[in-house]
């Protein structure tokens, strides 16, 4: 298992983290390389399906059309499906992806790091916030981590 962190601001994130995700898109996008040592992947907050991860959550893609449309452009080009969304999100998620293979990025924010939610397993869980400064998660699928250049 890994700690990862995202933010926006990236500055804010510890300079030794293991593992990052940048935003890719919208108002707090980043790049990957402020972190040279870290594993990644990124994230989309407007539903580009070139991009990693969506982030289905109000301010970001909260509209399941947009979800659906992402993830099935993401499976015509083999791309993997990993969407991140809270506890009250999921169902809609599930329901909106329920004909997909699909990955679960899930935000607890209460400490807990339950490795299934509603028998689904998880990729990551996002545990801890900082405030306004950055957010923890445990990722329990280190392959899927892109790695930094040797």
């Amino acid at each position: 298992m890994l700690t990862a962190y995202d933010s926006a601001t990236p500055a804010d994130i510890p300079e030794n983290a293991e593992a990052i995700f940048p935003y890719a898109d919208g108002s707090y996008a980043w790049d990957h390389t402020l972190r040279p040592k870290a594993r990644w992947r990124y994230v989309t907050v407007t539903g580009d399906p070139a991009i990693d991860i969506c982030d289905f959550e109000k301010g970001a893609v909260y509209d399941t059309k947009v979800l659906r449309d992402w993830a099935e452009a993401r499976r015509k080009t083999n791309h993997d499906v990993t969407v991140y969304c809270d506890r009250s999100d999921y169902p809609t998620v599930a329901g909106a992806l329920k004909d997909r293979r699909w990955h679960l990025w899930l935000a607890t924010l209460d400490g807990s790091q339950p490795r299934r939610y509603r028998g689904k397993p998880l990729r990551a869980v996002q545990y801890a916030t900082h405030g306004d400064s950055y957010d923890e998660s445990l990722v329990y699928d280190e392959d899927w981590l892109l790695r930094p250049p040797a």
